[in-house]
């Protein structure tokens, strides 16, 4: 393998990005997130550094029309894209993710676009939100979180919300929209625990207040 190769390339980006945390905040909905221009400016100049580029390939697109409770208009899009990682002799990977977006004009797929890059660009190079103190760590079994039964609760009442424009989806596709949700809801964070067999454990009483509070009063929580 040589010294230019894009597995070393990206190991040498691995070991100068470090962290990037959720340092920007939506107002409307009063969460932090970590954007997608916080990750591009951090990791643009080092993929110049280091001699790599990437290129997306739109695998699938799925969209759908939702009526919101005012009566307008909300687009759905859920990309599958392959990205390809580039290095300056010719080396590459390649990595599929999901990328999802809502919009109420004509933004929903650039949404999903700038959502897939983000992402792919974070697992590739395995960045975390932010350096972890150990003794800050609370053992698994010690959280308090939200019951079994509340977040089976949540769920029905999301379903309920939801049921127009998820009729028809698989379950994967139920699952990646509901994620997509609880992303938008209450910040970017691993949204797959809820499916977990104890994932509730880890949910804080205001994470799961917030998404109560975001499905309309005559859903059932």
């Amino acid at each position: 393998m040589s010294e230019t190769s894009i597995h070393k390339a990206i190991i040498a980006v691995m070991r100068e990005v470090g962290a990037i945390g959720k340092d920007s905040q939506n107002v409307q909905q009063n969460y932090k997130f970590r954007s997608i221009e916080d990750v591009y400016n951090r990791v643009q100049p080092l993929f110049a550094k280091h001699g790599i580029f990437s290129y997306p390939k739109v695998i699938a697109q799925d969209r759908k029309e939702v009526k919101t409770a005012k009566g307008g208009t909300l687009h759905y899009s859920i990309l599958t894209v392959e990205y390809t990682f580039a290095a300056d002799d010719g080396s590459s990977i390649a990595v599929t993710v999901v990328g999802e977006g809502m919009d109420s004009g004509d933004k929903a797929s650039n949404k999903a676009m700038a959502a897939a890059h983000k992402y792919a660009i974070c697992q590739v190079l395995n960045i975390p939100y932010q350096v972890i103190d150990p003794d800050a760590f609370t053992p698994h079994g010690m959280v308090s979180g939200a019951t079994r039964n509340q977040v089976t609760e949540l769920k029905k009442a999301w379903v309920t919300v939801y049921r127009d424009m998820i009729d028809g989806m698989d379950r994967p596709q139920r699952r990646e929209v509901f994620d997509q949700w609880l992303t938008q809801t209450i910040g970017d964070h691993d949204a797959n625990m809820l499916d977990e067999a104890d994932g509730y454990r880890y949910w804080k009483p205001e994470d799961l207040e917030r998404c109560q509070k975001a499905l309309p009063q005559n859903a059932s929580v």
